[in-house]
């Protein structure tokens, strides 16, 4: 009887090293990994691959560098760095520069991941976005199979936005503003179709 306890404890205790507690599915690891930089927290699921994310935000256009596969800690430091720089060339776009400012990037898998976990909450309405800026969550949406560089600077230009005006512009000023970012980005990063 004893050994049998033991083992089923032993049982738990594994299960909740990988993750899946079945008495207490709160506990173990994370199922999600955390990046803080200086202006965002990233949110990233341990399902995807954050090597595919570095290389779709163009990590060596703003750090100048290769990117290492192995020293996680470090490489937790060049993605915050290269969020970082990506605010701040934003801000620079638009020439409004928001130093205080801090808000989340919230990761998912595929553009239905993320309609599951945040259109849910707008009934009736059928998006099928890629990416979403909530200004009431201060959040960037996005999802990973369709992230580009672009769209990801396009967010972030409504965030800035957003956390700028009193009264924010109507959705099709900032539109015209975020889109003129997106451009600008893709020019700067040579990511523009050639014609």
């Amino acid at each position: 009887m004893r050994h049998e306890f033991k083992s089923r404890w032993g049982y738990v205790f594994i299960r909740c090293l990988k993750g899946v507690c079945p008495l207490f599915p709160n506990l173990g690891f994370p199922q999600q990994r955390v990046i803080e930089s200086k202006y965002f927290t990233l949110e990233f699921p341990r399902e995807c691959e954050l090597v595919e994310f570095a290389q779709k935000i163009n990590v060596n256009y703003f750090l100048q560098m290769d990117i290492p596969s192995s020293d996680t800690k470090n490489f937790d430091s060049i993605i915050s760095k290269t969020l970082d720089a990506l605010y701040l060339e934003v801000s620079d776009i638009l020439d409004i520069h928001i130093y205080s400012y801090h808000g989340k990037i919230k990761v998912y898998p595929n553009k239905e991941k993320l309609k599951e976990n945040v259109f849910r909450n707008y009934p009736g309405q059928k998006y099928n976005l890629p990416s979403v800026y909530i200004h009431s969550d201060n959040a960037i949406h996005i999802s990973l199979a369709d992230l580009t560089l672009g769209m990801l600077a396009h967010e972030i230009a409504h965030a800035i936005i957003s956390h700028y005006f009193v009264v924010p512009p109507p959705a099709k000023v900032q539109e015209v503003l975020t889109g003129y970012v997106e451009y600008s980005i893709r020019k700067s990063a040579g990511t523009l179709p050639s014609r």
